[in-house]
C-alpha cells in the first residue's frame, strides 16, 4: 500500500506482493473493501501502540514540569510527520472517503475519529489539571477546536507534505496549546 497507495491496493496486488495465490488471499479478503477495513484496523492498532509506548516518557516530561511538551508529543502521534504516519493518514483518508457511501465502514471511521477526539479531550483535561488550560476555557469546545486543528494539519500534510508543513505543524500545534492557557477572546 505504501508504494502504490491505497487506491492501488487490491486483493490481487496483496497476493502478488505476498507471493500467495489469489484464492488464499480471497479466503481472508473477499474484496478491496475488506482489505481496506483490515488496513484501517491496523492503523488504529499501530497508533494505539505508539501512544501507549510513549506513556513513560510523557509522564517523565510532566514530572519535570514540561506538561506542554508531553501534550505536544502525544498529539504528534496522530499527525503524519513521518513515512509511517503518512501511510496511516493515507489509509484513514481513503477509509473516510469510502465510509461516506458505505455504511459498513461508517462505524469503524467513527471509532477512529472518536478515538482522536478523546485523545484531544484527555490531553486538554490533563493540561487543565496542571493549570495549563485557562479556567474560562470550555473543555468540550476546546476539544472540538483541537480536533479540527489536528484534522486540518493532517489534510495539509497529506496534500502538501513536501511543502514544509511537516516542519511547521508542531509549531502551529504548540502555539495553539500555549494560547489555551490565556483567557478566551470576548464573545
Amino acid at each position: 500500500m505504501r508504494r502504490e497507495g491505497v487506491a492501488g491496493a487490491s486483493v490481487r496486488g496483496v497476493a502478488r506482493e505476498a507471493g500467495l495465490s489469489m484464492g488464499s488471499v480471497r479466503h481472508v479478503f473477499a474484496n478491496q473493501d475488506d482489505l481496506l477495513r483490515f488496513a484501517m484496523g491496523a492503523v488504529i492498532d499501530q497508533a494505539t501502540r505508539r501512544i501507549e509506548a510513549g506513556v513513560a516518557s510523557r509522564a517523565a516530561a510532566v514530572a519535570e514540569g514540561r506538561a506542554l511538551d508531553a501534550a505536544l508529543a502525544l498529539l504528534e502521534e496522530v499527525l503524519p510527520l513521518d513515512d509511517e504516519r503518512l501511510a496511516e493518514a493515507r489509509v484513514w483518508s481513503a477509509f473516510a472517503t469510502q465510509a461516506m457511501t458505505d455504511p459498513a465502514m461508517t462505524a469503524i471511521r467513527q471509532e477512529a475519529d472518536q478515538g482522536v477526539r478523546q485523545l484531544c479531550h484527555d490531553c486538554l483535561w490533563g493540561l487543565g489539571e496542571l493549570n495549563q488550560l485557562h479556567p474560562d476555557r470550555d473543555l468540550e469546545r476546546e476539544t472540538d477546536r483541537l480536533w479540527a486543528l489536528l484534522d486540518g494539519l493532517t489534510l495539509h500534510l497529506l496534500v502538501d507534505g513536501g511543502a514544509g508543513h511537516a516542519e511547521r505543524a508542531p509549531s502551529v500545534l504548540r502555539t495553539h496549546l500555549l494560547d489555551l492557557a490565556m483567557p478566551p477572546p470576548a464573545a
